[in-house]
């Protein structure tokens, strides 16, 4: 698999795909762990205060993935950062995140709750990335 991007990579992606749906760079930042996650493919972590904003994600969940699948992951979150940062509804329940989602095709999470809210708002079920909830 090809999934296993270096962080130069995923910011210039990030980038990108910022530039692209929302006309900004990503300001956050994106961690590269080497912890072999079970249950979570990326996530976004943030504190109230928006000094912490970052994107997670996994050398080794990574590199069990396709390019593609990575890079859909990254989009994901990235919705999650983008409404973050415009104080909007952010989590994968929310009815502004799935609108936002389907807008920029990002994929959704496999959770009940996420997949629950896709179908509900309009979005594909079972549409792509898996990873938890975002940390409040």
């Amino acid at each position: 698999m090809d999934g296993n991007l270096t962080l130069d990579e995923l910011y210039a992606a990030a980038n990108e795909m910022c530039r692209k749906w929302w006309g900004v760079d990503y300001t956050g930042t994106i961690r590269l762990t080497n912890v072999n996650w079970r249950r979570r493919e990326a996530c976004f972590a943030h504190t109230t205060d928006k000094r912490v904003q970052e994107i997670r994600m996994s050398r080794k969940v990574n590199a069990r993935f396709t390019r593609e699948y990575v890079l859909g992951n990254l989009l994901h979150e990235l919705v999650h950062w983008r409404l973050f940062t415009q104080g909007i509804p952010h989590m994968d329940d929310d009815p502004e995140f799935v609108r936002e989602c389907i807008r920029v095709g990002a994929p959704f999470s496999h959770t009940k709750k996420a997949q629950y809210a896709a179908k509900l708002h309009g979005g594909a079920a079972n549409h792509g990335a898996n990873h938890t909830l975002s940390q409040r």
